[in-house]
């Protein structure tokens, strides 16, 4: 599952199916700007058998697009929903 990781000074790093990939974040009101790093072109060392299956190896690039393009954010209840090109929804982590 993709996880958005953002610190408080915009440095952010998207945890996607296969991969991680630094960004920035900039939010002002209810605009957003994400600025992800490029994808490694080398999968983690340290992963299950069978996690990064050609299927999840394409939704890495597709998601890492989406988040290139979203331009505003919202609140919808406990989730954060970011929105662009595509609408992807976050909840924050109870970990």
């Amino acid at each position: 599952m993709p996880i958005l990781t953002v610190e408080e000074n915009g440095t952010a790093r998207l945890d996607l199916w296969c991969r991680t990939v630094p960004a920035r974040v900039e939010i002002s009101d209810m605009a957003i700007r994400i600025e992800p790093g490029p994808l490694p072109e080398d999968l983690p060392a340290m992963q299950s058998a069978g996690q990064c299956t050609p299927e999840r190896i394409k939704a890495d690039e597709e998601i890492l697009a989406a988040f290139s393009h979203v331009t505003g954010w919202r609140r919808q209840g406990e989730a954060i929903v970011l929105e662009g090109a595509a609408t992807l929804k976050f909840r924050a982590s109870d970990h």
